[in-house]
């Protein structure tokens, strides 16, 4: 019988067949390609870049649906007290309730780890289950923000007051805004302190509150910082300074907002266009680890392309600013919100407040592999329409 380290000696071929052989330690004249265990590049996004989990308090609940209480504002603004005469009763009064439902909805991603990809790694083990586990915690972040704006930031009737921007001047009513219409913002002529300005109020006075938290992202806020009225204001505030916190600063001084509480959404997402599917080749096997995992086409960068032709990120929250009253020290109890983010804690109840993230590694032997799961259970749920402004098209 052949000798099989002498047969793969031959297949290879001198120096390198060499290696193969028993006790040999020598050097090979023959380099391998393959991934160097102290150099990698990861082009992923800082966790700052997220600010869903930053903007409202979040109401935990033992239950993954149930109602809530909503006191209902008109019975606060209406002066009920009337002149009480000598020997009659006082004047009866009431407040209303009303019960509104909450219904979380639990996501789940799960990345697997083969026996054959631990068993060919040159970098610790253990390295392999924390970037499995760092993958998967990046998509909930990515993911949240993305069911924040798709849940917040929008019009359509979600929030009392809505604007739209449009490309020509306001020259009816007062000039700032007329019809619920405004110009938007990148014009030379627009008015964005204005428009901001009759927002705030709009929203007081249907309330009774005043707005303390502005959200927009960061295509958004370079076109304010751009604008001639608040370049003009920022001479007054901070006329030797050009950064972001001067200009914030500039936006926040006029309409009486804290700078903290100006959040400016830097998260990117992948551009429209389908670029992602599931591979019908390698993956279709239904026994297979792959098995329904999708496959993205990339360029030679490693981003998304589609027909061949790179696909542009976007900004996660569109190109509307929202201003809101918002407790941000409050679980929902008593207290004057515009929405909150409702978190299932019984998910996981020995996690207490963070009961609705669950994390778990565990082993399918069908398929040589663990896997390190996530799941996570909330909603954004706007429970204060009136507590909020929308102004969508602030910019083309």
């Amino acid at each position: 019988m052949s000798n099989p380290v002498e047969k793969a000696k031959s297949v290879v071929g001198g120096e390198a067949g060499a290696e193969l052989k028993a006790g040999a330690g020598g050097a090979s004249s023959v380099h391998y390609d393959r991934p160097l265990s102290d150099f990698s590049i990861k082009v992923v996004q800082e966790d700052s870049a997220f600010k869903a989990g930053k903007i409202l308090s979040n109401f935990n609940s033992k239950h993954r649906q149930d109602m809530f209480y909503f006191y209902e504002p008109a019975y606060f603004m209406i002066n009920q007290v009337k002149e009480r005469a000598e020997g009659t009763e006082a004047a009866k009064a009431k407040y209303g309730v009303s019960r509104k439902p909450y219904a979380t909805k639990v996501y789940a991603l799960k990345q697997p780890v083969t026996d054959e990809t631990v068993a060919n790694a040159d970098k610790p083990i253990d390295r392999i289950y924390e970037d499995a586990t760092a993958f998967v915690v990046r998509q909930f972040l990515l993911h949240k923000e993305q069911v924040f704006a798709a849940s917040v930031l929008k019009g359509g009737g979600t929030w009392s007051t809505e604007w739209t921007g449009q490309d020509a001047a306001i020259t009816s009513g007062n000039g700032i805004v007329a019809g619920a219409k405004f110009q938007q913002f990148h014009k030379p002529t627009s008015k964005p302190l204005d428009v901001l300005d009759e927002a705030m109020e709009t929203i007081q006075l249907k309330s009774g509150l005043r707005p303390n938290t502005m959200v927009m992202t960061r295509q958004v806020f370079t076109a304010l910082k751009r604008n001639s009225t608040i370049k003009t204001t920022k001479l007054y505030t901070n006329p030797n300074s050009a950064s972001d916190d001067a200009v914030l600063d500039t936006i926040a001084s006029h309409l009486g907002l804290s700078p903290s509480r100006i959040f400016v959404l830097d998260a990117v997402q992948q551009g429209t266009g389908k670029i992602a599917a599931v591979d019908t080749t390698a993956n279709s096997d239904a026994n297979s680890v792959n098995n329904g995992i999708l496959t993205i086409d990339t360029d030679a960068e490693g981003y998304g392309e589609k027909s061949s032709a790179t696909v542009a990120g976007t900004f996660i929250g569109g190109k509307g600013i929202l201003l809101m009253h918002v407790d941000p020290n409050s679980n929902g109890m008593y207290s004057a919100t515009a929405a909150v983010c409702c978190q299932w804690t019984g998910l996981y109840p020995e996690g207490g407040e963070m009961g609705n993230v669950v994390f778990k590694r565990y082993r399918k032997e069908e398929y040589s592999a663990e896997f390190i799961e996530g799941r996570t259970a909330f909603e954004y749920k706007i429970v204060a329409p009136a507590l909020g402004a929308f102004l969508a098209d602030v910019i083309a």
